[in-house]
């Protein structure tokens, strides 16, 4: 074989040497010291999984994102595509019959075909955290506060984490006709006012709010005024973001923009979900929320909200 030919790696596939590995390193340090402070246990789960652990977790639609093959006896293996699946199925067994809540923290690379997304990598570097058995407006403050301490471990000073709840927009979505959610969802996370707009002409009550609070995006000022316009049934989320908000420290605060027409993840969140970006990406450097319905997918129900963030991305912050 050529030298030349041993150099080819796969597609989507990475050498990370000097610098770009050192980086990498330091950012793993640098989270896991404070996630330690903040006493959440580390769980190393294997590389290996069953593909029905992470079927479970995220449903059907991820199949074609598994990294597939099958074991000596037939089943199908997957490498690990997310954390969460497997924390799930761990909380699920070895801590099944845990008193009070479990916080579970993680570092280490995932596995993805991003068959929508040509030229991204299939291996990607997380460090991450998990609060379960805990569904109170606290637990969602940990995980905020969380995710903007980790970030700053990272060195990073300009960010923000775009903040939403899934009860803002689900009334409105839950009023339209089933054949056309997907449409009005479309355009909302096209932030495309126009075609939001013609698709909901006929809209009343509402449904007809869905072409405002899409569009509601700022600091607290902006939540107080969504109660203003927004259906009865969606108060109670922007109430849980106004009383979230509250509890921040006023220098959290200035990271922290509210996003109301995020709709991506609406049938996996059923809380509160966020991503972060960071100054010079072009891409989230993390996410979160929270997801009280994973747990009893694995056979015990329990609250659950959490943070992942993408160190690859943060790694080519420019320091």
């Amino acid at each position: 074989m050529l030298p030349s030919q041993l150099a080819v790696t796969p597609p989507g596939a990475l050498d990370l040497t000097g610098e770009a590995a050192r980086r990498r390193r330091e950012l793993q340090r640098a989270a896991m010291v404070v996630l330690e402070r903040a006493e959440y246990a580390e769980l190393i789960p294997p590389t290996l999984e069953y593909q029905d652990t992470f079927l479970r977790a995220g449903g059907p639609g991820i199949a074609e994102r598994l990294i597939r093959f099958p074991d000596r006896d037939g089943r199908i293996l997957a490498l690990r595509y997310d954390f969460t699946a497997s924390l799930a199925r761990v909380a699920a067994t070895t801590f099944g019959d845990a008193a009070g809540p479990l916080r579970l923290c993680y570092s280490g690379a995932v596995y993805r075909q991003e068959p929508d997304r040509g030229g991204r990598p299939r291996e990607m570097l997380q460090v991450g955290a998990e609060l379960l058995g805990q569904g109170d407006l606290a637990a969602d403050v940990e995980i905020v506060r969380l995710t903007i301490a980790l970030v700053r471990a990272a060195g990073l000073h300009d960010f923000q984490v775009n903040l939403g709840h899934v009860g803002v927009l689900a009334p409105g979505i839950a009023a339209l006709a089933e054949a056309q959610r997907a449409e009005v969802r479309r355009w909302i996370d096209r932030k495309d006012r126009g075609s939001l707009g013609r698709a909901l002409s006929d809209a009343t009550g509402e449904a007809a709010t869905l072409t405002v609070l899409p569009f509601v995006i700022g600091r607290r000022e902006a939540l107080a005024g969504a109660l203003d316009i927004a259906p009865r049934a969606a108060a109670p989320a922007l109430q849980h973001l106004l009383d979230l908000d509250t509890a921040l420290s006023a220098e959290e605060r200035t990271h922290v923009v509210y996003d109301l027409g995020e709709t991506r993840g609406l049938e996996y969140y059923t809380g509160i979900h966020f991503e972060v970006y960071v100054a010079g990406t072009g891409r989230a450097a993390g996410a979160g929320g929270r997801y009280d319905e994973l747990m009893g997918r694995f056979g015990r129900p329990r609250p659950a909200v959490g943070v992942s963030l993408d160190l690859d991305t943060i790694a080519e912050v420019p320091q």
